[in-house]
């Protein structure tokens, strides 16, 4: 079963307030908004949503010194976003990819993060 993940149509205005707030650093209404557009999306794109909803919740973990859940969030969003494109509905999941793998040691030594940027920059 193939995906038609190139062509999907124009990116929801749930994703489009989603990212808006997630650049702004509103982890928390990045993930509520988020979740609002996972529970009607595609199955295809559930985990797509999930993931970008782990990484808005590990961050705000992150923000209030919870090293622990931020720890565990960004794990989740790892399995969660690891089978898609690196580049989906104009979000860079290849850069997203890139700071999960490297916040953990981050987060373990202690460092503030500087979260991903959403938009790819062809987005």
């Amino acid at each position: 079963t193939g995906h038609a993940w190139g062509m999907a149509p124009a990116r929801s205005p749930y994703l489009d307030e989603g990212v808006r707030l997630f650049e702004a650093g509103d982890y928390f209404l990045a993930h509520e908004t988020l979740e609002e557009h996972w529970v009607d999306a595609p199955e295809d794109e559930r985990d797509f949503l999930q993931g970008l909803i782990h990484l808005s919740v590990g961050l705000l973990h992150a923000g209030r010194g919870n090293s622990k859940g931020a720890l565990l969030q960004f794990r989740k969003a790892s399995t969660r976003l690891e089978p898609y494109p690196d580049v989906l509905h104009g979000i860079d999941l290849a850069g997203v990819r890139a700071f999960l793998g490297a916040a953990p040691a981050a987060v373990e030594r202690g460092e503030s993060l500087t979260a991903p940027t959403l938009d790819a920059p062809d987005g």
